[in-house]
């Protein structure tokens, strides 16, 4: 049978034996003469007495409701001795009174906590650092690629600073940190934390001086300049996956009919620049623009971040500026090689033919294929911007212009358009073209598409149908009659003729401009 008493211990009544009472009071004792006129030392005592407090209430159950001896002995050996700094009493056995547990057993209890006192906004950066014992940055910089990139990153960190507890005292910021709850930790926690407090106060009384507003512009700038530096680690991430995506995968986006489907930027150039060389240096353009700019972008953000100032990574940065310039200085002069092509128009004109009558029916022919199997394949409606094969580039969509005829008959003309660094090359790339068009009784069958080769690349080849309408005469398309009468007709500025204009598709609808 043993003698109990009842003591209360930071607000917690415990029931505990009188032995045990008086080792834990020889403690505490021996642990005040310790930290006499230390700085803290009434915030340390504070601190060994709720974990203490802690650990008793975790020892106690329905079976169990008192503190015995050997449960202070283990938590006394948890805290550590304070014989380590001061002269203390030895028993028989050469140990202290109150060490009859295994003093090297140290007990780490890491838990998540938001670190307020050296936080950003909420501390919940700074805690999952300290938990993981990595750098803040590095955690920092994943919730701003989360926010752009996944766009989970501002609810995430919302919701870990509601459900995240923050270090309230020294034993929670023991924890966080995940190291051993013992008296030196405890006291080395609360020197670091007076040493913030009057690192803090200094600060402000020097932020009234000259002094003070230079650090505090400082920090700005470190502010601004980390911000900067993530906004362009994200823009060059954002851009080199692009990149690696449309360019270099030749992801195809265009939507054309070919044997391949769709068209890639890559298979595109080849369609619109000159020759095989440029498509070449096109290449070397892309690559050097690409890796350049996303390298140059992504190395300065990190430079900015973690404010990197070698020479290295100043002649990295240089390098691969003068490599992105290259390029664009490349890539600028393909550019203008290839609007020199674009420079001039070559037109032609044909005469179709002549009917006179009172209304003229344009009858749309779409594009068949007729298979060995006898089944005829035909347009459903679904037009990319064009077709492609290994010989032809084909076109969908005749643009077709009325004008007033001169007398009572209609008159019908092709004119075909392509564009080219000369006059004559134009003239032989509109020339190339191929549209079928026949003028059969009162009826005009035209066909929705036409072609061009390949070789021709692609050089705003253009067919318009004109068609001259006499007075009190109509174009009848499918269910659209057209009249020009003198308050639908247009008067082009440039030759005053008057005319209205349509378009006709490649699935045989049509469309009235008047």
């Amino acid at each position: 049978m043993k003698k109990t008493v009842s003591i209360n211990l930071k607000g917690i009544n415990f029931i505990i034996e009188e032995d045990a009472y008086e080792l834990l009071q020889d403690y505490l004792d021996r642990l005040e003469r310790t930290l006499n006129n230390q700085e803290g030392a009434k915030e340390i005592i504070e601190d060994v007495e709720l974990r203490i407090a802690e650990i008793c209430s975790s020892k106690l159950n329905d079976q169990k409701t008192v503190i015995e001896l050997a449960d202070i002995q283990e938590i006394l050996a948890r805290l550590g001795d304070p014989s380590d700094y001061v002269e203390v009493d030895e028993d028989e056995t050469g140990r202290s009174t109150y060490d009859s547990a295994n003093t090297g057993n140290q007990h780490k209890e890491r838990r998540l906590f938001r670190d307020t006192e050296n936080a950003a906004i909420a501390g919940v950066c700074q805690g999952i650092a300290n938990f993981f014992s990595i750098d803040v940055v590095i955690i920092r910089a994943l919730f701003v690629v989360f926010f752009l990139f996944a766009g989970f990153g501002f609810p995430l960190y919302i919701i870990l600073w509601i459900i995240v507890p923050s270090a309230k005292n020294t034993i929670d910021r023991l924890r966080m940190k995940g190291k051993p709850i013992t008296v030196e930790n405890v006291r080395e926690e609360v020197e670091t934390a007076a040493e913030r407090l009057k690192s803090s106060s200094t600060r402000f009384s020097r932020s009234f001086s000259g002094e003070g507003i230079r650090e505090s512009a400082s920090t700005g700038v470190r502010i601004i300049s980390s911000i900067v530096g993530v906004g362009f680690i994200a823009w060059g991430i954002f851009m080199l996956i692009l990149f690696l995506i449309f360019i270099v995968g030749g992801f195809r986006i265009f939507p054309v009919h070919s044997d391949n489907g769709f068209l890639s930027f890559p298979e595109l150039g080849e369609l619109v620049l000159a020759s095989p060389s440029d498509v070449t240096w096109a290449w070397y353009a892309a690559l050097m623009i690409g890796f350049g700019a996303t390298l140059f972008s992504i190395l300065l953000g990190t430079s900015l971040l973690m404010r990197i100032k070698n020479k290295w990574v100043k002649i990295n940065l240089l390098v691969l500026f003068l490599v992105t310039i290259a390029g664009g200085i490349l890539a600028f002069y393909l550019g203008i090689k290839t609007a020199r092509d674009f420079a001039y128009d070559g037109e032609i004109e044909q005469e179709i033919g002549s009917v006179q009558t009172t209304q003229l029916t344009v009858i749309p022919e779409l594009n068949q294929l007729q298979t060995v199997d006898g089944y005829t394949v035909k347009s459903d409606g679904e037009y990319g911007l064009m077709d492609i094969d290994k010989y032809n580039i084909t076109f969908h969509s005749i643009d077709i212009q009325y004008r007033p005829s001169s007398d009572s008959t209609f008159h019908i003309y092709q004119n075909l358009s392509a564009r080219s660094h000369s006059r004559k090359r134009g003239l032989e790339r509109a020339m190339n073209i191929r549209h079928e068009i026949g003028l059969t009784g009162d009826s005009l069958i035209m066909a929705t598409d036409y072609k061009c080769p390949v070789q021709d690349k692609i050089r705003d080849q253009e067919v318009t149908i004109i068609i001259e309408v006499p007075k009190n005469g109509s174009v009848k398309i499918g269910n659209r009659e057209i009249r020009l009468g003198s308050d639908s007709i247009k008067e082009k500025e440039s030759d005053r003729v008057l005319f209205e204009r349509g378009k006709l598709y490649g699935d045989g609808d049509y469309s009235h401009y008047d």
